[in-house]
């Protein structure tokens, strides 16, 4: 199963062929695998399970957790059927028409003593575990009231006074509770928008608490700090719900609230079409990823703002990129659903809050088909923002301070890494393994941490005696100086720095890849550090083609690898003693079995002046093109401050072959280091 774009428009969509009515076309595809589960209008929507071990629900869960799983995929598919039912009243899907479908099972599943009653606050409390006080329905109501806002006159408007009140009455005791001091607040302030404007009390002054609350997350950059993360479900929620929020509630009731909503939406399309790769598709980086390509949402949900600043044909030409990457693939669906994992069933990527259907969230993306068919965003030509501005080889770098998030743009290889940081977490705590990376490639995609002393795009560092190796939990952002990024990470952190290993970090990219300088401080000895590359999927059990590589000036030594995949490469100049190579099983989102490249560092006893300076390369492309020599081995000659050439004190010189002289000098980072 996947979705073909037939009659591509390559005159008005260059890049992509795909129109309002391809987006129409693909809307019907999903929901067409999403009623394959449908036996009778009265069933519910509930989607086969490809894995049951950290999906909810649980045998031994609590039974409100079923009418969850039963709500997502009732409030999700919504999403997608809405923007559908706007623009075809008399939609079907799977043989139902999608108008009668949704408006019995949205009524149903309010109503007490029916077999679909999806539960109150109140029928949910005895169950809670301690201290839990908000709960899933909460974000499900929200999908709810979009849903029943964008096909208003298709839904809403045929419920009777008595059916409208029941359903208030529902989104009611959900959207005056207790919620999540995170995103969640966007949830409750839609909610209470949604009643409001449609008639029914609420509590200002509640819906005022979270509306400040949600300004006070604000990082820059156009970024709001979600909780304590970001990541790619900081955009796609704060920047499509907001614009939402300001037309329901906002711009007639609290003006400077939603004017600084506009505000820092508009700021952050400045540079999120940046984060998309030449092809506009999405990286693997963050929680969200088993959400998709609804990391393109925050461009199209732009407009409808009252002053949006995204650019119609960019925001067309990404978000058509990014539902593409995924709808063309057929390994992302499992029994005609999007499956949870990235591409095909991936459990690291899994949380414990996510059911089957959780990825029907891809749907947010797909709020474009509620702007008019005349609208900018339908009619202008599609572009590719900054891929059509750069030259030959160059690597466009945008600078985010807020979120601590550098992103570069490869124009040679149409490749987009980030380079990320401001990120904490208790040690092993399962989503280090889709944050705590030094960078994120288009791509190749992140492998999953197993601990055992060789981790991709991470050092990893293992003490004699220890079973476990260990992999750093803080992340720090030191900011970008002379074009060099300087981050800090240390290993077991909880509350302290004191007595733990770190790695001072600093890189910078060159045309295919990125160069890194980094310094260990690791005090107890002895111990085996590494530092891996990305990983190489064996997509087509092939095999991936090996071969090595020395720089006679230099004595750098370099591993390549090449796939169906595209190529990599990893280079060393100093500070490891060795580059490696092994094969992995079950750690790929791509495919059970991967290969990684590794750089080794071994040392034996305390207080010895050996190599601190770590200095690597690791390049990828997506072509079958050979290196060139100047791009294999981008440094030219390597001059360190300590006449041991160690680098352990004072800036490190690098002559590049492209001409450049870069410094690394780490001198005063511990007083700009930021979480």
């Amino acid at each position: 199963m996947k979705f073909t774009v037939e009659n591509p428009d390559e005159k008005r969509s260059p890049y992509t062929g795909m129109t309002r009515e391809h987006w129409i076309g693909i809307s019907h595809f999903f929901l067409e695998g999403i009623f394959a589960h449908v036996e009778k209008l009265e069933d519910p929507i509930v989607v086969l399970r490809h894995e049951t071990k950290v999906s909810y629900p649980q045998p031994d869960g609590p039974k409100w957790r079923i009418a969850a799983e039963r709500f997502e995929g009732l409030a999700r598919s919504f999403l997608i059927a809405a923007p559908l039912l706007h623009n075809e009243p008399e939609a079907a899907a799977g043989g139902y028409s999608l108008k009668e479908y949704y408006s019995k099972q949205i009524l149903l599943s309010v109503t007490p003593g029916t077999p679909n009653y999806l539960l109150r606050v109140e029928e949910i409390f005895p169950e809670a575990q301690e201290g839990e006080m908000a709960f899933q329905h909460t974000c499900e109501c929200a999908s709810l009231v979009i849903g029943l806002s964008i096909c208003r006159e298709v839904i809403w408007e045929n419920y009777t006074k008595a059916e409208k009140n029941r359903i208030a009455d529902y989104l009611s005791n959900f959207g005056h509770s207790y919620t999540g001091h995170h995103n969640w607040r966007l949830f409750n302030m839609l909610i209470l928008a949604f009643l409001d404007r449609e008639g029914y009390p609420i509590d200002h002054g509640m819906m005022r608490d979270h509306a400040a609350a949600i300004l006070s997350y604000y990082a820059g950059d156009g970024w709001y700090r979600d909780g304590h993360l970001f990541d790619y479900y900081c955009p796609w929620a704060f920047h499509v719900y907001g614009p939402l929020w300001n037309q329901w509630y906002g711009y007639e009731k609290e003006p400077y609230i939603a004017a600084k909503i506009e505000e820092y939406s508009n700021r952050l399309v400045e540079t999120f079409h940046r984060m998309f790769d030449e092809e506009g598709h999405v990286t693997m980086w963050g929680r969200s990823g088993i959400y998709r390509s609804a990391a393109s949402a925050p461009l199209a949900a732009n407009f409808l703002l009252k002053n949006p600043a995204a650019e119609p044909g960019l925001a067309r030409r990404i978000a058509s990129g990014a539902v593409l990457q995924f709808a063309s693939r057929e390994e992302c669906f499992y029994e005609g659903v999007p499956c949870l994992g990235f591409y095909g069933p991936f459990q690291p990527l899994i949380q414990t809050y996510s059911c089957a259907a959780s990825p029907f969230w891809i749907a947010n993306a797909f709020v474009c088909l509620a702007l008019p068919e005349d609208h900018p965003f339908w009619t202008d030509t599609e572009t590719n923002g900054v891929w059509e501005e750069m030259k030959d080889r160059e690597v466009r770098t945008t600078v985010l301070d807020g979120p601590g998030i550098v992103v570069d743009n490869h124009k040679d290889t149409g490749i987009t890494e980030f380079r990320t940081a401001k990120v904490l977490m208790k040690k092993e705590n399962p989503s280090l393994n889709t944050y705590s990376r030094l960078s994120f490639n288009s791509q190749f995609l992140w492998e999953d941490f197993d601990f055992k002393g060789i981790e991709a795009m991470q050092y990893s560092v293992t003490y004699d005696g220890r079973v476990k190796s260990l992999i750093p939990n803080i992340l720090m952002y030191g900011g970008v100086k002379d074009g060099v990024l300087y981050r800090k990470e240390y290993f077991e952190f909880e509350f302290t720095f004191q007595n733990k290993a770190s790695i001072d970090l600093a890189d910078f990219p060159v045309a295919d890849g990125i160069v890194r300088v980094d310094r260990t401080r690791i005090p107890d000895k002895p111990y085996t550090l590494t530092l891996g590359s990305y990983g190489m999927p064996d997509v087509d059990r092939s095999g991936v083609d090996v071969r090595i590589r020395t720089d006679q000036k230099t004595g750098a030594k370099a591993i390549l690898l090449k796939s169906s995949e595209g190529q990599m490469a990893m280079v060393i100049y100093g500070g490891f003693d060795d580059i490696e190579i092994m094969s992995r099983q079950g750690v790929s989102a791509v495919t059970k079995q991967s290969c990684i490249m590794y750089g080794v560092s071994r040392r034996k006893r305390y207080y010895e002046y050996l190599p601190y300076a770590m200095i690597s390369v690791i390049l990828t492309k997506k072509s079958q093109e050979e290196w060139r020599d100047e791009d294999l081995f981008p440094i030219r000659s390597i001059t360190y401050t300590d006449k041991e050439n160690c680098g352990a004190y004072g800036p490190v010189v690098l002559e590049m072959k492209d001409g450049r002289t870069v410094t690394v000098d780490y001198e005063g980072l511990e007083g700009r280091l930021h979480i």
